[in-house]
């Protein structure tokens, strides 16, 4: 990147009256805090709280059997369903007699938020509702929905009257013609309704939400863990009857989604995947995305991981390939794993052709210890070592906050901590930042993630690769028995609304980057607190503020202005000194100017948001637009933060 820089730069000096300024245009519909900071999306569940579709049908639990005084009859493996999963007809599959009389679906099925500023809130509107469907039948609603007085007299569409609550809205199939099934049901606000017949497929406040991150992993949109994905024909399609299923979110919508908030993807291939699968997914990519955003590409999740069925997968690929040659089962598993990485890297890249530069392919690593990744990276037992030379952009890890709190060793400590005066928060808030009350392996809170992060920033430097966060945050969850103690989930709970972990968290991606870390992806945006995890940087998709929150917006912003200041003090220090600046700086709404020069003779160095890709445009340039490339690419050139 600084040889293309170096090279503008000496035909600005053949051309004495060029000159470079610099012009960030923001789109107005985007925040101006967009660098180094993304964020993992939560998953699509009908139980989960970050309501990412306007088609609450989407977010819908799979079919389950019901007739009067049995909620479920277990009998759904009868159902007689289409390949997008719409029920045929309400006779069952050839076989004994059922039981069930309809066939039901849930959405909205969370519990409300149980304490904190948002207690009682559930993430849905109450009031007026709209359900619209194709073909002949009727359907039923019930618990938190019911028909409205002001009966739609469109056919396929039912008013309701929704009231917020759990278990949420159950909608029945009471009646269906084989012949014309009901089919294609959606389910959405009245005030939405206009926005969805026009094809808005997010809903206004998930995509609020997500303004000012520069980046979104879909790993759990893609069901990426436990998959059994191969054969991309049989992937999820934007037709499906909802996106719970075990096929996921399709990934047109997750390319449309970036689309919408010009925002990089990060997609994840599932471990089984075939060559033609990995070929297709990166064509669909290629030809959907828009062209000036980059990709991230990971094969597979923590493949270290053994809570998860990929990483025995790959350990039994890894054992059978290089059997005979030497190190462990495990180094074994991480070398298969580095090969599959540089093979998908390699195959994506040949998909994007000419645009291979926009395939940001990265090697995910543990945060605990450097050997997976510097394994995987170098993969000496594979034909391809080192596998980081094939097309390998950055290594990434998890680098989490108390992750040991919730262990069952300090199960004790940690309940007696919650019976103190303040429920446990001094203590706990002391715990994360100097890891002085547990002295987890002699090091654990902060300094223990400092190392962690400096420690692969310097593998990353050796090995000529960015250092990523896949994910990040608080990791406050009990583990085996503390997982079910109640005093530790509320104490849990507490932290995690408390100022001190907004305090936390802003120390924390300074420390990140200062230490040499890149792109951060927080992990989650939206997620209800449990017992599971308090992942969401928000409880609901109708918040708008919280400590953690609050805080990534602001590491946002301040990442952004860095980044912002230095390309551009760079560039103007690059400028020949005998030309005289014809403006001042000066800061609009949306729009950071500076120029040297005027009229048909000025140079612009300009960085095209949100996509963060710098482009040069003058007669230095032929009067051509020149692509330097990404922001971070160009600043870490540079010597930026």
């Amino acid at each position: 990147m600084r040889k293309v820089f170096q090279r503008l730069h000496a035909l600005a000096k053949r051309s004495l009256f060029a000159s470079f300024a610099v012009v960030t245009l923001l789109s107005p519909a985007l925040a101006q805090d967009k660098a180094r900071l993304g964020t993992n999306l939560t998953g699509v569940e009908d139980f989960y709280s970050n309501v990412p579709f306007i088609d609450a049908f989407k977010q819908s639990r799979p079919w389950y059997t019901q007739r009067d005084g049995r909620f479920d009859t277990n009998e759904a493996e009868r159902l007689q369903l289409d390949a997008s999963g719409w029920l045929k007809t309400l006779a069952p599959t050839a076989g004994a007699a059922v039981q069930y009389t309809r066939v039901c679906t849930l959405v909205f099925s969370m519990a409300a938020v149980d304490a904190g500023p948002q207690a009682g809130k559930l993430p849905y509107p109450a009031g007026a509702w709209v359900a619209r469907y194709d073909g002949s039948g009727q359907l039923s609603y019930s618990l938190a929905a019911k028909p409205s007085p002001l009966a739609l007299t469109v056919p396929g569409a039912d008013a309701l009257v929704v009231t917020p609550a759990e278990p949420g809205i159950q909608i029945c199939i009471t009646q269906t013609d084989p012949a014309n099934p009901v089919r294609n049901i959606r389910l959405y606000p009245a005030s939405w309704e206009a926005q969805a017949l026009a094809g808005e497929v997010f809903s206004p406040d998930f995509l609020a939400r997500l303004q000012g991150f520069s980046a979104l992993r879909f790993m759990d949109w893609q069901r990426t863990n436990n998959s059994i994905q191969s054969d991309f024909t049989k992937r999820a399609m934007p037709t499906d009857a909802r996106y719970t299923s075990e096929r996921g979110v399709p990934a047109e919508v997750m390319v449309d989604l970036a689309n919408r908030l010009k925002v990089q993807p990060w997609f994840n291939i599932p471990q089984p995947a075939s060559d033609a699968y990995v070929s297709a997914f990166a064509a669909l990519v290629r030809d959907r995305l828009v062209a000036t955003l980059p990709v991230y590409v990971e094969y597979s999740n923590e493949i270290w991981n053994d809570q998860f069925t990929q990483g025995q997968a790959i350990g039994a690929q890894g054992v059978s390939q290089f059997s005979g040659q030497p190190g462990s089962d495990f180094d074994k598993r991480l070398n298969r794993f580095g090969e599959r990485t540089a093979q998908i890297c390699q195959l994506w890249r040949t998909a994007f052709g000419a645009q291979a530069d926009r395939v940001r392919c990265v090697m995910a690593g543990q945060a605990a210890n450097t050997y997976i990744a510097e394994t995987a990276l170098q993969c000496p037992l594979s034909s391809l070592k080192p596998c980081r030379d094939k097309g390998i952009y950055g290594l990434a890890i998890a680098p989490y906050i108390g992750d040991h709190i919730g262990l069952a060793q300090f199960e004790s400590t940690v309940t007696a901590w919650a019976r103190e005066s303040d429920g446990g928060l001094n203590r706990m808030f002391n715990e994360l930042n100097t890891g002085t009350e547990l002295r987890y392996e002699g090091l654990s809170g902060m300094p223990i993630v400092r190392s962690r992060i400096t420690g692969h920033a310097a593998l990353a430097r050796s090995q000529k690769v960015a250092l990523l966060a896949y994910e990040g945050g608080q990791h406050l969850v009990g583990v085996g028995a503390p997982a079910n103690n109640a005093a530790i989930n509320t104490l849990m709970d507490a932290a995690n609304r408390d100022a001190r972990m907004g305090t936390l968290y802003a120390g924390y991606l300074q420390d990140w980057a200062n230490g040499g870390g890149d792109l951060f992806m927080h992990f989650s945006d939206v997620g209800n607190f449990s017992r599971f995890g308090r992942w969401g940087a928000l409880e609901i998709v109708t918040q708008t503020t919280s400590p953690k929150f609050d805080a990534l917006k602001a590491f946002g912003q301040t990442a952004y202005e860095s980044s912002a200041n230095c390309v551009f003090g760079w560039a103007e220090r690059s400028v020949p000194t005998i030309l005289t600046p014809a403006a001042a700086s000066q800061r609009l709404p949306n729009l950071w100017y500076r120029s040297y020069g005027s009229g048909a003779n000025v140079t612009y160095l300009a960085l095209l948001q949100p996509e963060q890709r710098l482009l040069a445009l003058g007669p230095v340039t032929g009067g051509q637009v020149q692509d330097l490339g990404h922001l971070n690419d160009f600043t870490r050139t540079a010597g930026c933060p």
